[in-house]
């Protein structure tokens, strides 16, 4: 059967669908993004985020952890073994893919229900032709520009508009075919001054996000769609930048984790809970180096997070010695 026709079948449905009452509740509570999905299912996903327990001891969520854990053996005092212990999965996106130029190996990120990007994303560009539809971060290439193009594919030519991070002087090598795609030679750091857009030097080796998102002229932007980034540890040192003033909704962030770094770690995930993301997929490197893990969130009104016990989140903790 023709793929334009399913397309356009879809779109159909969707445009009733989206018009009862039954899906307010998770509209409402996804920023418009789960359009279809009825309260009572809506209300399931949140009976398991609320029950759900981000680690194995809860009373010391550093066990296993190099930074607090003195036991000498690897399966009880290492990064990985502080990862099968904490942080798994509190949500589900039932048609979650794997996306990359092939859907295997390392490189492809866990997308939380791509046709949802793709429906919202034409909805946007009907009610306002001059969105860009929508708009995909990814900060650190390396000259692999497989996710963007696996993104492209999924989501049809020109959907979004693609801006790609890297300090490497991959420009040349980016695919001509990757239409609306952007190249950015500089890295992300944590941002420390906050001068006007107009003395904002151009050429540094490194920008905070908020003056990223300034330079790219996207201070009036929305939502940042897909906000993909692997950087080499630089996730510890900006992550409380991906919030609040001048910085539009980043809706599922993507993020390689290098290492465990302690109570860094424990803020980490503590801080993107409690500003509404919810973890859909954890994959760890196994191939390379299991002390780096993929994780993939989406973003949700806080709304859908009342009820949750933040009390015992984000205790700092003192080392300890196992016998």
């Amino acid at each position: 059967m023709n793929e334009n026709y399913l397309n356009k079948k879809h779109m159909s449905s969707l445009s009733e669908l989206t018009t009862s009452a039954k899906f307010e509740k998770a509209k409402q509570e996804s920023f418009d993004f789960f359009y279809d999905i009825d309260d009572t299912n809506w209300d399931l996903l949140k009976e398991i985020f609320l029950k759900h327990e981000n680690h194995k001891f809860p009373e010391k969520p550093l066990t296993h952890n190099p930074s607090y854990d003195k036991r000498k053996m690897s399966y009880f005092n290492s990064e990985q073994a502080w990862y099968q212990s904490n942080y798994e999965p509190n949500f589900s996106c039932q048609f979650e893919k794997r996306i990359g130029w092939n859907m295997n190996g390392d490189g492809p990120k866990w997308i939380c229900d791509p046709h949802r990007i793709k429906y919202l994303a034409m909805k946007k560009k009907k009610q306002n032709p001059n969105h860009p539809g929508c708009v995909i971060y990814s900060i650190g290439s390396n000259g692999d520009f497989s996710f963007e193009l696996g993104m492209q594919k999924e989501l049809g030519v020109g959907t979004c508009e693609y801006h790609i991070f890297d300090m490497g002087d991959y420009e040349s090598k980016m695919p001509k075919e990757l239409e609306r795609g952007h190249y950015h030679q500089w890295g992300l750091t944590k941002q420390t001054t906050f001068e006007s857009t107009s003395a904002l030097q151009k050429g540094q080796k490194f920008y905070g996000l908020r003056d990223t998102i300034r330079l790219l002229g996207h201070e009036k932007l929305e939502q940042i769609d897909v906000f993909k980034i692997d950087c080499e540890k630089c996730e510890w040192k900006t992550f409380q930048d991906w919030f609040g003033k001048g910085i539009p909704l980043l809706h599922q962030i993507q993020v390689e984790v290098h290492g465990a770094p302690g109570q860094k770690a424990l803020d980490f995930f503590d801080t993107l809970e409690k500003e509404g993301y919810l973890r859909f997929h954890k994959e760890p490197n196994i191939q390379f180096d299991p002390k780096c893990v993929e994780y993939a969130f989406i973003k949700v009104d806080k709304k859908f997070m009342e009820g949750r016990n933040f009390t015992n989140i984000g205790i700092p903790e003192s080392g300890i010695s196992h016998k």
